[in-house]
């Protein structure tokens, strides 16, 4: 009797593995690391900043070596799922976008390496040397009413910051007070000046003041470290602890929360890409698989538009991490007939992006369960797929 019942247990765990297939996966992707996105940082300090052999904002052999990395661990992921097998995927199967800047392009060049090797992928990009349209996180509409809204919401952003403790911290590390910024222009502090809200048509919202120089400033400190660069060279051996590094995190973390992380604003913005996103996953004979190669304000304003619930990414700084991804995934519930989205942020842990590791099954990436919050999930991270389209339908 005994042996029968274990049987019968193990049939019915077995059925209820087996009764969830994975049919789409759509990932929404920030690049991996890059050079720092200005080269006139000098004036806020009277240190020697570090040389890149890189033109600002360009892709490191590093970062694309990392994406390879998650291309090939991601890849292997699909096969286990059944979603891919070992032949090369057919045309109509895959879909690789990326926006026009090198470190798009590059990366998702460097992914497809990864995860389709000897394969003949054709990565997407529009010709031209401006922002694709799709990526560009603009302002378009003219409306008095919606400009005062979104103005309103960066406000409200703006005055819940909590970042003198983290300025001043900066200002220490540059050592502000004897710089050409504060000899010649006199701004010899961040935590006693005042950003100024940028709004303009066709612009990306924007804020001019401390919490943009600040975020420019740790952002080189950010991919310095990640390039793996010695720690006498990461902001001249002054940042010793991850309390230090999660406190000047806290600028970048506002700053883009500030930006893209308000719902009127995000739907805005990031319209088009959700239209894309939409157009790309809901058409009849969608690819099994599609990759969006963007920045970080794409993932925030997405996932802001979209309605995410908040999440704490483990073992990262940053909230959009280099090479993090959106994996959106489409699972068929053959007991129930009916379609099942599922979302995970996978994103190389600050140890993996400094040290350059391999991902393997056993050194994996971090994966975190996201919800939606007009989509709820169940206890295995489930919500109707249903629902999901009906909100992509509503903000488009």
């Amino acid at each position: 009797m005994e042996g029968k019942i274990v049987f019968f247990v193990f049939i019915n765990l077995f059925v209820i593995v087996l009764t969830k297939s994975l049919v789409q996966v759509m990932m929404l992707s920030r690049h991996n690391i890059r050079a720092p996105l200005t080269g006139k940082l000098e004036h806020y300090s009277p240190n020697s900043w570090p040389v890149w052999s890189y033109k600002p904002g360009y892709l490191t052999a590093k970062g694309a070596l990392l994406e390879e990395y998650m291309g090939e661990y991601l890849n292997d992921w699909l096969k286990r799922e059944k979603l891919l097998d070992e032949s090369c995927p057919a045309e109509n199967e895959i879909h690789i976008y990326a926006n026009t800047r090198q470190r798009t392009k590059e990366s998702a060049k460097a992914f497809a390496r990864g995860a389709f090797r000897n394969c003949n992928i054709t990565v997407h990009v529009i010709n031209s040397d401006d922002m694709d349209p799709v990526f560009n996180p603009i302002i378009h509409n003219a409306s008095t009413e919606l400009k005062n809204e979104i103005i309103k919401e960066m406000q409200h952003k703006l005055d819940d910051l909590q970042l003198r403790d983290a300025y001043l911290e900066l200002e220490n590390i540059l050592n502000l007070k004897t710089s050409h910024t504060c000899n010649h222009e006199n701004v010899c502090s961040f935590s006693n000046a005042k950003d100024n809200i940028f709004y303009e048509i066709g612009q990306e919202p924007n804020v001019i003041g401390p919490l943009d120089h600040g975020n420019s400033i740790v952002d080189s400190f950010i991919m310095s470290y990640y390039e793996g660069m010695s720690l006498n060279e990461v902001a001249w051996g002054k940042i010793k602890t991850p309390d230090q590094w999660k406190s000047l995190a806290k600028i970048t973390k506002g700053n883009q929360n500030v930006r893209f992380n308000s719902t009127v604003l995000a739907r805005e913005v990031a319209r088009p890409l959700i239209e894309y996103i939409a157009s790309l996953i809901l058409k009849e004979n969608a690819p099994k698989f599609s990759l969006l190669h963007g920045h970080d304000s794409n993932m925030n304003s997405v996932m802001a538009a979209i309605g995410f619930k908040g999440f704490v990414l483990p073992e990262q700084y940053e909230i959009t991490p280099l090479g993090g991804k959106l994996v959106f995934q489409k699972w068929h519930d053959d007991d129930n007939n009916r379609d099942l989205l599922k979302v995970d942020y996978v994103y190389q842990s600050i140890n993996q992006l400094r040290e350059g590791t391999k991902l393997t099954e056993e050194n994996p990436p971090q994966w975190v369960q996201l919800e939606i919050k007009e989509c709820p999930i169940d206890k295995n991270g489930f919500c109707p797929w249903k629902n999901f389209v009906k909100l992509l339908s509503h903000i488009r």
